[in-house]
């Protein structure tokens, strides 16, 4: 009886200190904003990824320390915000451009900053250097490349890389028949980056039959998610259910991601971000993530609507 008694206050005991720690932190990789955790340490290895706060298409950053990584860079309209964030980050020249695939809302951009005098030292395609497709600038993109000696390095599905302490898995459609005719999103690359405990996937515009071979083909889990395809449909479910993220955003383009929304909600995704209202940071030690935006002074009605009516998002 003694036992028992010892036995249920320990379990009495555990229950009550599972309850008091935040929700997040149960977790690999827990997701949080400032204020809500300890700030790193001063010196902290950090990996930092920063998504431009554009109105059309893709443009990120990655860092750790010293390198640096551009995935996408949106349209040449979304130079303004692409600056800032290079500027904000203080890179003044980025070791890879990885363009996930050849729309000009992705690859766009690649020329104006090229020709802006902005150093890149290599350029990664996952497509042919002649690709040629509705929307697509992949000619023009590599012809770039090689008019300012930029080296151009192929990949594949799981290839893989680093970025300082990071560790980068590439991740697309395999060469093989389909029962579909392949648009350029469906061959559209994604990259997973991790490190320590915590990831996140970056998944271009990976359209939802890709996605779903995807999901049968490799492990995707990743605490925070790039909506594919700027939230423009649903997101497939096996797919959704192999990443499992704690966290997601949508980059600039389609103005209704309801439906994707609706599905992050359903599986207590509550924190989503949207580039539109400004820049995202995610910054992470490998234990941990802190995550935030710098919300745009002229968005400032709009996300006080959007805030009212969609009251489960946080922010």
């Amino acid at each position: 009886m003694k036992q028992n008694k010892v036995a249920l206050c320990f379990l009495l005991s555990l229950l009550m200190l599972l309850l008091a720690l935040p929700l997040q932190g149960l977790a690999e990789g827990p997701i949080y904003r400032p204020g809500e955790t300890d700030p790193f340490p001063e010196d902290a290895k950090l990996l930092t990824v920063r998504v431009a706060g554009m109105k059309t298409g893709d443009a990120m950053l990655i860092t750790f320390g010293e390198e640096s990584m551009l995935v996408d860079l949106g349209t040449g309209s979304g130079m303004e915000d692409i600056l800032k964030m290079l500027d904000i980050a203080g890179v003044t020249a980025a070791d890879y451009y990885c363009n996930t695939h050849p729309h000009s809302d992705h690859l766009g951009g690649f020329v104006p900053l090229v020709q802006s005098g902005f150093p890149i030292g290599a350029m990664i395609t996952f497509f042919p250097h002649d690709y040629v497709a509705p929307s697509a600038v992949q000619k023009l993109g590599i012809r770039t490349a090689e008019e300012y000696n930029i080296p151009v390095i192929d990949k594949k599905t799981e290839d893989q890389m680093s970025l300082g302490d990071a560790g980068i898995t590439f991740y697309r459609l395999p060469d093989r028949k389909y029962t579909w005719p392949l648009t350029c999103n469906d061959l559209s690359a994604m990259l997973k980056v991790e490190y320590g405990d915590c990831s996140i996937l970056l998944t271009g515009d990976v359209e939802i039959r890709s996605q779903a071979v995807l999901a049968k083909l490799y492990d995707l889990k990743a605490d925070i998610l790039k909506v594919p395809h700027h939230g423009a449909s649903k997101i497939e479910q096996n797919f959704l259910e192999n990443v499992d993220p704690k966290y997601a955003f949508v980059t600039g383009g389609s103005g209704d991601s309801q439906a994707a929304q609706k599905q992050l909600r359903k599986r207590g995704v509550n924190y989503i971000s949207f580039t539109p209202w400004g820049m995202i940071t995610m910054q992470t030690d490998g234990t941990k993530w802190i995550v935030w935006q710098d919300l745009k002074p002229e968005m400032e009605t709009y996300i006080q609507r959007f805030r009212e009516q969609n009251p489960w998002l946080i922010v």
